[in-house]
């Protein structure tokens, strides 16, 4: 860790503050859209995430009390939980209603909004901040990088760190609204937008598309309404929801038909309701419930989008309910999720993680390994599955495939794979570290002889 360290400070003391080999994702959306996640190496985003915390201060200080995505939390020096930030903002929204029944409500966001921010515009913001020039040259050379060097443009989405920078950049877009007469509540792009009239919320938006052209963006007039007062409650999230937290908390008799309830009702529309999917399985989780446990096992291909959130929810009962382990097994080896590699990721993991193993399994990670044309983050999974879980006979050829690799990432994988399937001796350690320059931190972290090395979460990651 200290080399490392010491590399990744001389690295930004000669200027090399900028990313390469950025890989673009096709995270879900849903079971239909995707969204570009910006996969940036471990280095490049320790470097742009530092870089953003130590502007973080002050962007906090120029960001609406309104703005409530993203915030940072000065004396614990982290951000807020985003959780906790949209249920606050629910909360306040009808606080406002009830205090101004007769207030008409907008609902809107802005077009692909991550993608189309302006980086001129936005190293204009940073500048303007009582910020360390240090901190906005290099921030802007990574932006510019960025954009330049891969076929991702504006910020890089996946990062939390993106949030804060993206808050700066629509300062002027909370100022319109206060100017238009209208207040609002903002959560990244999406906005509630509280007036006295039709009129007065029609001219506000029309203000702040002006003000967001300048900037490069549009609101999008899929998702920009105007209900009366009469349906803004109706319009906000779901009140039953804090209902059912609060119920949870106090150990409410009903809480749990409740929560089924949701669950079923999410998955009898189609195509299902992701959000409510995701909700109810969270609080059942809680719960320890496994109401939904045969459904997912029967549908798992269509949330496809929603694997991670299904998978952490079927984990806890891997153990007790054999059918799990079954459908996993069937859903991988079969072709219906073969468009789906965010979920064949998640199945791998799963795998990983419950040590399910067997031939057939082995047979589709060697066919993803092998497959050039699979996503990246794909194969390296399933060149991690068989390091752990392949046959004896086979892991020499584990470092055949290392040998042949021209994808990095990929290369990184194997190498890892290599050494857990004991194919990874010391002097083929040293030579790699010598020689790619790439794996040379994976090299110098296998060459301290690991006895175990940590394998991917299914669970979310807990909030740092």
């Amino acid at each position: 860790m200290g080399l490392f360290k010491h590399r990744l400070a001389v690295g930004f003391d000669a200027g090399r503050c900028y990313p390469s080999g950025v890989e673009i994702v096709d995270l879900p959306k849903d079971r239909l859209m995707v969204r570009p996640l910006a996969r940036l190496e471990i280095e490049q985003r320790l470097l742009y995430e530092a870089l953003v915390v130590a502007a973080a201060p002050s962007i906090k200080r120029v960001v609406s009390g309104s703005v409530y995505s993203n915030r940072w939390w000065a004396r614990k020096q982290r951000f807020i939980s985003p959780i906790g930030s949209w249920i606050k903002m629910q909360r306040a929204a009808r606080r406002l209603h009830r205090r101004h029944p007769s207030r008409l409500l907008a609902r809107t966001d802005i077009s692909a909004f991550y993608e189309h921010v302006d980086v001129d515009f936005l190293v204009d913001d940073l500048k303007q901040l009582d910020i360390p020039e240090w901190v906005c040259n290099a921030l802007e050379a990574f932006l510019v990088a960025f954009n330049g060097l891969s076929s991702a443009w504006g910020i890089p989405q996946g990062s939390d760190m993106s949030g804060m920078l993206a808050n700066l950049y629509l300062t002027t877009f909370d100022a319109e609204i206060w100017r238009s007469g209208c207040q609002h509540f903002r959560y990244s792009d999406d906005t509630y937008i509280f007036g006295s009239d039709w009129t007065t919320i029609r001219q506000a938006l029309v203000n702040v598309n002006r003000t967001l052209r300048h900037r490069h963006l549009n609101l999008s007039p899929s998702k920009t309404d105007i209900c009366g007062s009469s349906d803004v409650l109706s319009r906000l999230e779901d009140q039953e929801k804090d209902a059912i937290n609060y119920g949870l908390d106090v150990g409410a008799p009903g809480v749990v038909s409740e929560i089924r309830a949701i669950f079923d009702r999410a998955v009898a529309k189609d195509p299902v309701n992701t959000r409510d999917f995701k909700f109810s399985l969270t609080k059942l989780a809680k719960l320890n419930d496994a109401h939904a446990v045969s459904w997912i096992v029967g549908n798992f291909a269509s949330v496809p989008h929603a694997a991670r959130e299904a998978l952490v929810y079927l984990n806890q009962f891997v153990e007790s309910d054999a059918s799990i382990k079954e459908a996993v097994v069937e859903l991988i080896t079969s072709t219906q999720l073969s468009i789906y590699p965010y979920a064949q990721q998640h199945l791998l993991i799963f795998m990983i993680r419950n040590a399910i193993r067997g031939r057939r399994l082995a047979d589709v990670a060697w066919g993803i390994l092998l497959n050039k044309n699979a996503e990246t983050f794909v194969r390296e999974m399933a060149a991690r599955y068989l390091g752990l879980f392949g046959s004896i006979g086979e892991s020499g050829r584990l470092k055949q495939e290392y040998q042949g690799e021209e994808s990095h990432r990929v290369r990184r994988a194997l190498l890892v794979a290599c050494y857990e399937s004991n194919q990874c001796g010391e002097k083929w350690l040293e030579v790699v570290a010598t020689s790619d320059p790439a794996l040379l931190t994976t090299a110098e972290y296998l060459q301290c002889k690991p006895s175990c090395i940590p394998r991917p979460a299914i669970e979310r990651l807990p909030w740092r």
